[in-house]
Parts: structure tokens; sequence; C-alpha cells
């Protein structure tokens, strides 16, 4: 086995373990708060459906960023290549696949399922999802503009937690989305296995 292989098996063995991590936390934390996880997701067609649309602007918004002239995303997109790419660098599609449904289920669990939900009791819906958009972009800290991005893309995902009364459906977009995006890097990198 090369060197090359051998880290990306151990990157992607990482980020199966960490994702599957915060779903079980995430998991045990809604159980303990009472708001249980299971009672949350309700996976039903229209929310599959809202899923699937919902990833949509967020892929548009995806291939904006990398071909805009802007400094901060010119900057965040060469990061994204040097540092994330090479993780991934030589993992099949269904690696990929299962990262990214891992990331969807577990972040999406944790921040909205857990964290925006148990909020919205405390302190009321509207600083329920500003307060888990914000912990969310602040999770993704690789660079500023990364991170405001991520909380953009949390307050989306929350609202869709809202406007289909699902959990499912922010779940779907999440790891659609991831798995496109990363599909996308690696394809633009020429450097994806098959």
């Amino acid at each position: 086995m090369t060197r090359g292989v051998h880290h990306t098996d151990s990157i992607v063995r990482f980020a199966v373990a960490f994702e599957a991590g915060i779903f079980l936390a995430a998991w045990a934390l809604g159980w303990l708060i009472d708001r249980p996880l299971s009672m949350q997701i309700n996976a039903t067609w229209t929310s599959l459906v809202a899923g699937i649309l919902a990833t949509g602007p967020l892929l548009l918004g995806m291939w904006l960023c990398s071909r805009c002239r802007l400094r901060p995303l010119r900057s965040l997109m060469r990061q994204i290549e040097e540092s994330l790419v090479p993780l991934f660098r030589g993992a099949s599609w269904r690696v990929l696949l299962l990262v990214s449904v891992l990331a969807g289920l577990g972040e999406e669990c944790l921040f909205r399922g857990v964290i925006q939900s148990g909020l919205a009791e405390w302190i009321g819906l509207p600083l329920a999802l500003a307060t888990t958009s914000a912990l969310f972009g602040l999770a993704h800290l690789i660079t500023p503009t990364y991170a405001a991005l991520a909380g953009l893309i949390g307050f989306y995902f929350g609202g869709l937690v809202i406007v289909t009364d699902s959990l499912f459906a922010p779940v779907v977009a999440h790891a659609l989305y991831d798995f496109a995006a990363l599909i996308y890097l690696l394809r633009s990198d020429r450097r994806i296995a098959a």
C-alpha cells in the first residue's frame, strides 16, 4: 500500500468515526434534554423532496464561489483545494457518500435537532435560529470567510427545519451538498477513484 492511499484511509476512518460520534452524541443529548431525535426526523416523501430541492441553491452558491474573483472567496477556494482535497484524494465515491451521509446526519441532528430545538424552548425560535447558525459557523472555522458562509448555510438549514417541520430535509440537503461538493472538488482535481 502506498503512503498516499494509507493516509487517505486513515483520514476517511477518522472522518467516519468523528461524524458517527457526533450523531451518537446528538442522539444521547436529545434523549437527555427530552428532545428525542426520533420524533424530529419525520422522514416523509415531502421532506425527502424538500431536502433534494434545497440542495440546488447550495450547489449554485458553491459554483459561484468557485468562480468568484473576490479575494476572500479566491483565498478560501485555494485553501480548500490545498488542504481538504488532498485528504480525500483517491477515495471512492462510495466512501465520499458515506462520509457525506454521516456528516449530514450527525451535524444536523446536533445543531438543528438538539441545539436549535432545545434553545427554541428557552429563548424563542428566532434567537435560537440565529444562535445555532452562529455556532454552526464557528464549528466550521477554517477561515473567517468559511465560517461566515457556514453560518449562512446553517441559517438555511435551520429555516428548512422550520418550513418542513422535519429534521430529515436538512439532513438530506446537507448530505447531498457535501457529497456533490467533494465530487466536484475531486473531479476538478482529477483524482477520484472509481
